[in-house]
């Protein structure tokens, strides 16, 4: 038995949207069977060049990010710094503070034991005063 094309459409009407027909009216996959021509040099220059460049830019926005965060970091030391020296600074003023209220409070002290000693210093003489004098009388 010989095929013929008659008999391919035959059968291929006879199937209607089978896996032939499907087939026969398939895109072809598959690339091109010729080898694409090798491009020339001025053009492999040109994206050899190309390369580069991205290659830099990619480089310096690498090192621009770097240098931004390294800048980021030293700021946010500097802010540390300044905050730990003002802390120590409140810390160092209240200190001060607390001394020389207690100075101001060890002074009154010893000025009412003063006047305390005193006032018992003119009692006493008082006294012996008053005693001479009704010892006299």
């Amino acid at each position: 038995m010989h095929i013929t094309p008659e008999k391919i459409k035959e059968a291929a009407e006879a199937l209607e949207c089978t896996e032939l027909k499907s087939f026969m009216f398939q895109e072809p996959t598959a690339g091109p069977l010729t080898k694409p021509r090798r491009s020339s040099r001025s053009t492999r220059r040109s994206t050899r060049g190309t390369r580069r460049s991205s290659r830099g830019s990619r480089r310096s926005t690498r090192r621009s990010h770097r240098s931004t965060r390294r800048s980021r970091r030293s700021t946010r030391r500097s802010r540390r710094s300044t905050r730990r020296s003002r802390r120590s600074t409140r810390r160092s003023r209240r200190s001060t503070r607390r001394s020389r209220r207690s100075t101001r409070r060890s002074r009154r002290s010893t000025r009412r034991s003063r006047r305390s000693t005193r006032r018992s210093r003119r009692s006493t003489r008082r006294s012996r005063r008053s005693t001479r004098r009704s010892r006299r009388s």
